[in-house]
């Protein structure tokens, strides 16, 4: 009896995960955009794969269970130097309910001992929609978004050309939704990546403050963790 007890749970919790992934809950989560390092002019990178928001759902419903909700989908960057100190970047996710899309303009600085910092300014724009588990009613959800990140990193560390770093964008939404507000978000990275001179696998794990759900807390999915591949499509630069 406590067997089939243990498996009906595990049945009504994996049941509920996969229904608050097919409905889509989330307004707005980090962005998992790659902190390229860039080299010089004439260096270009593209960094594409899959992101996961884990989240623990924490119900107030004694008849409801509580559990681990992921949502996922897929990203994409491109970032090129356009000269020494000058790059340009685009960047973009998508899920089965909203697509995000931003671009930005970047300034870059490379050290001797292999370490880069770069600033990048810009605008982002997301579109979608929200399901309310309650109602079924589905809200759409879109906004835009200024802002500005700070990367620093080192690059081609040793026979594995390591990449390790950290980056953090401030910025504003301007909401276009009953699911939120306008107000600002605080977004830090970290990243690591390792591989060849020209293909390298990486990780990222993002995390997110922002005053703009503070009424709709089960929209907010506060921490994204990605797994993909970076190549470097342009110009070799030695260390």
């Amino acid at each position: 009896m406590s067997k089939l007890n243990n498996m009906n749970k595990k049945t009504i919790l994996l049941t509920a995960a996969i229904q608050i992934l097919l409905t889509g809950c989330a307004a707005y989560y980090p962005q998992t955009v790659d902190v390229p390092l860039i080299q010089g002019k004439g260096d270009m990178r593209i960094d594409a794969g899959i992101f996961l928001l884990p989240k623990i759902d924490n119900t107030e419903d004694e008849d409801d269970e509580s559990g681990l909700v992921m949502l996922s989908g897929v990203h994409g960057t491109f970032t090129a130097g356009l000269t020494d100190h000058f790059a340009v970047q685009t960047y973009l996710s998508t899920d089965m309910f909203r697509v995000y899309i931003q671009g930005a303009l970047g300034l870059y600085n490379r050290f001797e001992n292999n370490a880069v910092i770069e600033m990048y300014s810009g605008f982002g724009y997301g579109s979608g929609a929200w399901v309310s588990e309650d109602s079924g009613d589905t809200t759409p959800n879109h906004y835009s978004l200024v802002f500005t990140q700070l990367n620093w990193g080192r690059s081609n560390l040793g026979k594995r050309h390591i990449d390790y770093g950290l980056g953090l964008k401030g910025g504003y939404i301007f909401a276009n939704s009953s699911a939120s507000t306008d107000g600002w978000l605080v977004e830090p990275t970290v990243f690591f990546r390792f591989g060849s001179n020209k293909v390298k696998f990486n990780t990222k794990i993002n995390y997110m403050w922002t005053n703009t759900l503070v009424e709709n807390k089960n929209l907010y999915f506060p921490v994204s963790v990605s797994f993909g591949v970076n190549f470097h499509a342009g110009k070799r630069f030695h260390k």
